[in-house]
């Protein structure tokens, strides 16, 4: 690979430099030399940016980039102190401009037998936009993602032709108004998708919605990292499966956290959080401007500095920086409900035991109810639809239950935010259902998200398909009892909830979860297999008008 000579040909630099033949941005255009850049990074340079500028000349129909790394003598490397280095593309339109994005591929290109980053104005590479090579400045985005202590040495070469090329691509996106069911009623969907152009390997559009109908799903947020290419490319997908609504969104990956986009978002496509300019706070205003919600993704999975160069970004670091007023759904669990010793890189006998991110991601949920900030539970397989065993870890391999007025992203929208909502942790077509409701003296009733104004209340837990597992009462985070065998299906269990004045600004919050035995074998008694969203008891109001 070119790239990959290249980091042998120029050798070591001074930190953080890259070595330029000319000053200015060098000339890339068809007939001439490919424009190469190299430098090295050290440990200090991790979670950075650096934007290769290169002027692309009149006629070209195709620019192509492909880069590579090799870590600097020293200690042999590991997952855990691995070197990663990203790479994506920003055209004559402007750096950092919705309009100049072409794209992002992660670390994939950087891979041995990948294939290469190209645009041009019929076609992309999976992640990237095809469109027009418009000539002028156009800069390669090197995302330092994480590096070996001993720092690494790398290199992209871009390439620019002149090749024939077909009708230009057409954009065709889905009408995100579309009702696949006029019906109210309990819908299915996986909070966080990868497709084609998360992986090299993933699949097609048609088979992906295939494998989201066996799994019962009814919506599918397909969140893509970075790219909002798909945006522009489901509209026929749609059409061909009206069953579902498709939810093009986006994963915004940054070095601190990642976040989803739920929805198109055309006046953000930014990710570069601590890039000169950008922020994930101005990522969050832009992204609810353009009416999608924002999610935040698996926010302690892989968490603390030994995992860093492992899951680069995965534990969400940005708490202070994002407004969780404005933030509509947490991901409280990612990936399998459970998982085995040796996924996890543990030492022994492969053991099957609860997903360890699960605990913590709901004990940080629970807390931001405690502070007023109400934000509803959601699951996400995070699924690239490559995995091993996709039964349990999938597409639909855990489920988040909606009940909405009608399967439309509009409904879905307005019925999320009210916290109309449960997790089942083992997909749509396993494991438990659940109903939860609250009735106040004056008769009012409440169910999962809503609030009541009222001092006590009486909460009811219907539980189907559960026999042999046990209900899980919690108060404002606490567990209200012992848990409750499940003896009968359905099974009903009543108790009277109280508010409490130490309780936070949205009130006392009570939620239920069902657990099922595991396996002697495994490493933990239970497993979950719901996760209910809350219930409030508020004070009421104080009465308006003129005092007596």
């Amino acid at each position: 690979m070119l790239a990959a000579a290249l980091v042998a040909a120029f050798g070591a630099l001074l930190p953080g430099t890259v070595a330029r033949a000319q000053a200015g941005p060098p000339v890339c255009g068809p007939g001439g030399p490919p424009v190469t850049f190299a430098g090295t990074a050290m440990p200090a340079d991790a979670k950075s940016y650096l934007a290769l500028e290169f002027a692309v000349a009149a006629g070209t129909t195709r620019v192509e980039a492909t880069y590579a790394w090799t870590d600097r003598p020293g200690l042999p490397a590991t997952p855990l102190t691995g070197t990663t280095f990203d790479l994506g593309l920003w055209d004559a339109d402007g750096l950092g401009t919705p309009a100049g994005f072409r794209g992002w591929s992660g670390s994939r290109a950087g891979r041995p037998g990948q294939p290469v980053v190209f645009v041009q104005p019929d076609a992309a590479a999976r992640g990237y936009h095809p469109g027009p090579i418009e000539p002028g400045s156009w800069w390669v985005d090197l995302g330092i993602a994480a590096l070996n202590v001993t720092g690494a040495d790398w290199a992209v070469a871009v390439t620019c032709s002149a090749p024939p090329v077909g009708p230009p691509f057409v954009a065709d996106p889905v009408d995100p108004t579309h009702v696949a069911d006029a019906d109210a009623g309990w819908y299915h969907g996986d909070f966080h998708m990868h497709g084609y152009h998360s992986h090299a390997n993933a699949p097609g559009w048609q088979e992906l919605v295939d494998r989201a109908r066996a799994e019962e799903l009814d919506f599918l947020p397909i969140t893509e990292y970075v790219t909002g290419q798909h945006w522009d490319e489901l509209g026929p997908v749609q059409r061909a499966n009206p069953d579902v609504v498709l939810w093009p969104g986006r994963e915004i990956i940054t070095y601190f956290g990642h976040a989803s986009a739920l929805g198109e978002t055309r006046s953000v496509l930014e990710y570069r959080h601590g890039f000169p300019g950008v922020s994930l706070a101005d990522i969050q205003d832009r992204t609810l401007a353009d009416a999608a919600l924002f999610q935040v993704n698996h926010p302690d999975t892989f968490a603390g500095p030994l995992f860093e160069n492992l899951c680069r970004g995965c534990a969400f670091e940005l708490g202070s920086v994002v407004d969780w007023d404005r933030v509509d759904t947490i991901e409280v669990l990612t990936g399998p409900v459970l998982a085995s010793s040796s996924e996890l890189g543990l030492p022994g006998l492969p053991v099957m035991l609860e997903n360890p991110f699960m605990q913590p991601a709901i004990e940080r949920w629970e807390a931001l109810l405690s502070a007023g900030f109400r934000i509803t539970g959601v699951s996400g397989s995070d699924s690239k639809g490559v995995d091993a065993e996709p039964e349990r870890q999938g597409y639909g391999s855990s489920a988040t239950a909606v009940y909405a007025a009608q399967l439309s992203r509009p409904a879905l929208i307005e019925a999320l935010r009210a916290g109309h909502a449960y997790i089942r942790t083992q997909g749509a077509d396993e494991g438990p259902t659940l109903e939860f409701s609250a009735t106040g003296p004056d008769g009012s009733v409440a169910m999962f998200g809503d609030t009541l104004a009222a001092d006590t209340a009486t909460f009811t837990a219907t539980v189907r398909g559960g026999v042999g597992q046990l209900l899980e009462i919690t108060r404002d985070g606490e567990l209200d009892g012992i848990p409750i065998p499940i003896q009968s299906d359905p099974f009903t269990y009543s108790w009277t909830g109280r508010r409490s004045l130490g309780s936070g600004p949205l009130g006392t919050f009570y939620r239920i979860d069902t657990r099922a035995l595991l396996p002697a074998q495994a490493s933990a008694l239970t497993v979950r297999t719901t996760i209910g969203n809350p219930i409030f008891l508020a004070a009421a109001a104080a009465p308006s008008g003129p005092s007596a």
